[in-house]
């Protein structure tokens, strides 16, 4: 288990600790690849989207910090991630979102469902109420950029 302070963290499962370290890695590569399709596409809603990613990874860094798990062993370097199924998700969606405009705004479609999913099972699984209450605001983050990919599909 990765936990620094074993006083602060005492309620933490090896479950809570692997899923808030893979959210952390999810928001991150949703930032990353959002990065990289603004970039692409020129197209404003990835680079707002991009901002609010930076934010939900910040917060669940913060949050790690204060429940003392050890984020060490995270990459910072954008588009690459210690979780092998993050960098291949990473991967495969730079190629897909790379072929056109409309490809790139289903990549960001996709991306917030998968963040939906992700956290609604994190929450789902969770006893720790700072853990559920930061997924919670995520979630409806996460909802809200939904609506926005979805309205210029």
């Amino acid at each position: 288990m990765k936990i620094k302070n074993s006083a602060v963290s005492s309620s933490l499962t090896q479950t809570d600790v692997t899923k808030l370290l893979y959210m952390i890695e999810e928001e991150k590569m949703a930032r990353d690849v959002y990065d990289a399709l603004y970039e692409q596409t020129g197209l404003s809603i990835f680079d707002k989207i991009s901002d609010s990613e930076q934010t939900h990874y910040s917060t669940l860094l913060k949050t790690a910090s204060k429940l003392g798990v050890d984020t060490g062993s995270l990459s910072t370097q954008a588009g690459v991630f210690t979780d092998v199924t993050v960098q291949s998700l990473y991967d495969q969606l730079i190629l897909q979102g790379s072929q056109s405009t409309s490809n790139a705004i289903g990549v960001g479609i996709l991306i917030e469902e998968t963040d939906i999913s992700d956290l609604q099972t994190s929450i789902d699984e969770t006893t720790v109420s700072s853990l559920d209450q930061v997924y919670s605001n995520l979630l409806n983050a996460s909802l809200n950029h939904l609506w926005a990919f979805d309205s210029i599909a």
